[in-house]
Order: C-alpha cells, then sequence, then structure tokens
C-alpha cells in the first residue's frame, strides 16, 4: 500500500510538472489530436504494452504523458511517465509498463499538453490459480469489403481478457484489387488506392484501418494479443516472398526483403506488440501464461520458417498426381528454429490448457465433387472459368488449398506428433480462410485425436459461398463436410468472430455470425457451440 501510495505520489508530481508546462513548449495546441484511438497489448503478469498515435506532427518531436490507473476517472493513478514520438516512427507512441497488479482491469491514457486521449481499457495476466478466461478471436479484417461489425460487438463485451487477432489485420490490395468491388459504396475506399509497397503506403493503410470507429472501439476496450498473417505484407507470402510480389527487373515492386521490411516496420509501430522489426529474423512467437489454467502459444506459420507452397502447375489436377507433389519435399511450415521452441514450451507448460493460436487450417481438407453443388452460369466474385476449372479438379477429392497445412502434410504430421508427445490438453486456434471450421485432427497412421481446432470465420473478408456461385445455399458447405468427417461444423457464407472460453473442465468455442456486413444495420447471432473436455481429446469435439 505505502508503495503504491509512493508511486501514485511520484506520478502527479511528473503530471503537474508536464501538465503544467504548457508556456515552455513549442506546440500548437490546437494542432494535436487523438485520431487513431488508443490500444493496448501482450500483456503480462505485472505490465503491459499501451499504443496511440499523435495526428498534427509536421516534422517536431513531440512530447507525450501517459497515465495508468486503477479507475475509469484516472484518480488513482498507478504509473505514469512521458515518452517522445517524431516522423521517425510515423507518430506512433508505444509504452512497455511494468509494475502493475496482476489480473487487474486498468484504464489508461495519453496526453499532449491539454489534449487527453480517449481513456482505454486494459487487462494484465492472471496470477495463481484461476476458474476461467475468456477470449475474441478474429482473423481478416478487410476495409474495403465491409462494416466491422464484429469489431463493435467485442467492443461491447466486458467479460474478455484478450482479444486474439490470428492476421489479415489489413490488406495490401489497391481500389480495383480482391475484395474491393464495393469499396466506394461503402465509402471504404483504400487508402493509398494502389497497392502497397513502400513503408508510406504501409502506414497510410494502418492509419485508416485504426481510423474505423469500431476498430478504435474494440481497441480501447480491450488487450490484444496480435500475430500477422500474409496481407500485412502480401497475398500468400512465405519466408523469401509472395504470390503477390514480383521481383523481376522490370517489375515496379522492387526487392522483396525491400517491402517486407517496410511492411514489419510498419506493423511494429502500429499494433500494440512487443518488440522490433528485424527483417527476415523478426520472431513474433511467443508466449502468455493465465495462471495455472492455459499456456497461449502464438505462433508465426508466415514469414519466420514457412518454405514455399508447392506448385502444382505441372500436375493432371488429379488427387495422386496432386499428393505425389504434395509428398515429394519436406516442407517446413514453422522452421526448425520455431518448432523446439514450441516443443520446448509444451514441455515446460504445467497448465491445464496448452493454446496453440496460429494463422492457417491444419486439418485436412479435400475438395467434395463440384459439379452438383455448383453453377458456372450464375453470378460470382470468382471469374466463370476458374469455377469451371476447379469443377474438373474437384472429380477425385483432392486438397486444393495448398497455402494451408495441406500443401505441408510433412510439417503438419511433425506438428501433430509434438502434440502428442509433449502436450497434455493441446487445442489449436485458425484464421485465414473466410470460414468458420471446428475439426478434430487424427495423425497420419492414428485413430484418435490428439488435438483439436476452432477456426474463427472472417470480419469481413469475402468467403467460399461469394466466390463460388451454389445452387442453393448451404450445398457447398454441406458437401464439404460429408467428404471431410474430421470436421464438426463448417459456415461458408456469415462473416463474424469466435468466442473461447476455458476452465479446468472444458474449452468451448462459440461462433457468433452476422446476417450482413455490406449495411450499418445488422444482427448477430450464436451460430454454433462445441467443447472439448479436459482429459478427453481423444474422444473430440461435442455440442454444448
Amino acid at each position: 500500500m505505502l508503495r503504491r501510495r509512493f508511486i501514485q505520489l511520484i506520478a502527479s508530481g511528473i503530471l503537474f510538472g508536464l501538465l503544467g508546462a504548457r508556456a515552455r513548449g513549442n506546440f500548437d495546441f490546437d494542432r494535436y489530436a487523438f485520431h487513431h484511438g488508443v490500444a493496448s497489448g501482450d500483456p503480462l503478469v505485472d505490465g503491459v504494452i499501451l499504443w496511440t498515435r499523435i495526428s498534427g506532427g509536421s516534422g517536431e518531436t513531440v512530447s507525450v504523458v501517459w497515465q495508468v490507473s486503477g479507475d475509469p476517472d484516472m484518480r488513482s493513478v498507478l504509473a505514469a511517465g512521458r515518452v517522445e514520438t517524431d516522423a521517425n516512427r510515423d507518430y506512433t507512441v508505444k509504452v512497455d509498463v511494468r509494475g502493475l497488479p496482476a489480473g487487474s482491469r486498468l484504464y489508461y491514457r495519453f496526453t499532449v499538453e491539454n489534449v487527453h486521449s480517449p481513456t482505454g481499457t486494459t487487462r494484465t495476466l492472471p496470477a495463481g490459480s484461476i476458474d476461467t478466461a475468456r477470449f475474441a478471436v478474429v482473423s481478416c479484417s478487410n476495409f474495403p469489403a465491409g462494416y466491422f461489425h464484429a469489431y463493435r460487438e467485442i467492443a461491447r463485451r466486458d467479460d474478455l481478457d484478450a482479444v486474439i487477432h490470428l492476421g489479415d489485420y489489413i490488406y495490401e490490395y489497391g481500389l480495383g484489387g480482391y475484395a474491393t468491388q464495393r469499396a466506394e459504396e461503402f465509402g471504404r475506399v483504400p487508402d493509398p488506392t494502389t497497392e502497397l509497397l513502400t513503408l508510406d503506403d504501409y502506414r497510410r493503410r494502418h492509419a485508416q484501418y485504426k481510423a474505423d470507429p469500431d476498430s478504435q472501439a474494440m481497441h480501447a476496450a480491450h488487450a490484444m494479443i496480435a500475430v500477422w498473417d500474409d496481407h500485412e505484407i502480401a497475398n500468400d507470402g512465405w519466408k523469401r516472398g509472395a504470390e503477390n510480389h514480383d521481383e523481376d527487373e522490370d517489375s515496379d515492386e522492387g526487392r522483396w526483403s525491400r517491402r517486407r521490411d517496410a511492411a514489419m516496420q510498419a506493423y511494429f509501430e502500429w499494433l500494440p506488440i512487443r518488440g522490433k522489426a528485424r527483417g527476415r529474423r523478426t520472431r513474433i512467437f511467443r508466449e502468455f501464461s493465465y495462471g495455472n489454467l492455459l499456456n497461449l502459444l502464438v505462433l508465426d506459420t508466415r514469414y519466420y520458417g514457412r518454405d514455399r507452397q508447392p506448385d502444382i502447375s505441372g500436375t493432371d489436377g488429379s488427387r495422386e498426381s496432386i499428393e505425389a507433389v504434395l509428398h515429394g519435399d519436406k516442407r517446413h511450415m514453422l522452421g526448425r528454429r520455431q518448432e523446439r521452441w514450441l516443443r520446448k514450451k509444451l514441455d515446460a507448460a504445467d497448465t491445464t490448457w496448452q493454446v496453440i493460436a496460429q494463422q492457417v487450417l491444419v486439418s485436412p481438407l479435400n475438395s467434395p465433387d463440384l459439379e452438383p453443388v455448383l453453377d458456372p452460369e450464375q453470378p460470382a466474385l470468382m471469374a466463370q472459368k476458374d469455377v469451371e476449372r476447379n469443377i474438373a479438379i474437384s472429380k477425385t477429392n483432392p486438397p486444393i488449398l495448398l497455402d494451408t497445412w495441406d500443401g505441408y502434410p510433412w510439417a503438419r504430421q511433425r506438428l501433430l506428433r509434438v502434440i502428442e508427445h509433449h502436450a497434455t490438453n493441446a487445442v489449436i486456434l485458425s484464421g485465414d480462410l473466410h470460414t468458420a471450421i471446428a475439426g478434430n485432427l487424427v495423425p497420419d497412421g492414428g485413430v484418435q485425436p490428439v488435438t483439436v481446432e476452432f477456426m474463427t470465420g472472417s470480419v469481413t473478408s469475402p468467403g467460399f459461398a461469394e466466390y463460388l456461385p451454389e445452387r442453393r445455399p448451404g450445398a457447398l458447405r454441406d458437401a464439404t463436410l460429408q467428404q471431410n468427417p474430421n470436421l464438426r461444423y463448417m459456415e461458408t457464407e456469415r462473416r463474424g468472430w469466435l468466442c473461447m472460453t476455458l476452465t479446468h473442465a472444458e474449452c468451448s468455442g462459440e461462433w457468433h455470425v452476422l446476417d450482413t456486413v455490406a449495411d450499418i444495420a445488422y444482427k448477430s447471432s450464436v451460430d454454433r457451440r462445441l467443447a472439448v473436455a479436459a482429459g478427453q481429446i481423444a474422444a473430440g469435439l461435442y455440442d454444448i
């Protein structure tokens, strides 16, 4: 108590000195603002990252005061200080605050002279014995594709420990590119209107996303644990390139390393994430411990150790020829160093649950025969010739989503064996596919699940049903579930988010879906609830 009071007195003195020094500054007091809100992330037992951006800077260094309080009126100040920002970091502010009480709901704000930011809410990690943890899980928030209603719904919750964002926080395409068909109608034209290539491009796109009111509301309400997927840099990325990057001498896109480094720098500037960008050596796989209940292990399945996706263009499209390519090389998804890190963390875990959060679908997904499912004559986002090509390939039920773990069967087998031999109760979280999915994961040659997978749908990005013209609503979903009995749930048509709740008895997922992201007015509902029991992973998922 005495120590806390001492901190409060010091903080009050700091603030009195800083906030009362208006006459000594060289600031234009009517210019500075917080147009991108506030955010927090990467919580620890005694700390958290606080984030904001100062609007109005034009080359000068800006001094910013931060406060953390135990109450929303900012009266019981627990910690405070001052930090400077400038154009070199795009006037973003990140503070790694330590010495905070464990398992606490806390409030924070920033001040530039007499201008206050909105007040944000955050939580530190709990210590010791805890009964329950609850998370919102999101992925694929494409600004021009629709409104961030999922973010608004999450912001309204007061029972979440954190938001887990599994990537595609921004998209790199320009106007006329992927999922921008209705951008002008929605008033959500991407900024810049061209594809992202430079540091300034990526910064401007992050700024646009952070200016969205629903995004600001979610960030202000909850701490975020974020990891990138491909679109934070370029589509179908891997450790040395991407499908959406042309490094030829005649290309305007330039060297991959230059684009990658620019995108990673902007990501670390604009997200409340600990650490810094270091090019190809950047590590964002990390651990968060929630008392004796769970360890959350966040992986990078995109840019750290991933080998290039398999090329099946030379096959005849049959399942046999595609699988010959898939099993012909030992492609890594994590890389050996990240694999060793994961194994070590699973070995050391003394919690009831180990939650592995990563980007892409782990469950095998073989295509159903699409001829009775699709009608190429109907309008869809996918071109008719591509629909017809997919129908032709689907006849032998091959795996065709090769940017997922299906393209890396050797790596998937290694992952499942690591989980089988080193985890107690492991569950996998995934995103990327714009589709809500749940499934049981059985290693090759096995008979029982060693883990289960919960996949969130997208915040706005279009799903399968918008690209493939179904003969009837739900036809693709039903045919895919019939073809893949390892899957327990699939929703291809509606956008939304996933709520995960963990107790010492069970881990459950609750899929929240929206009736639209194309209108300001919308309705939200719970579509399905599935769970797995602690100590009974081999029994797989069940309805609740």
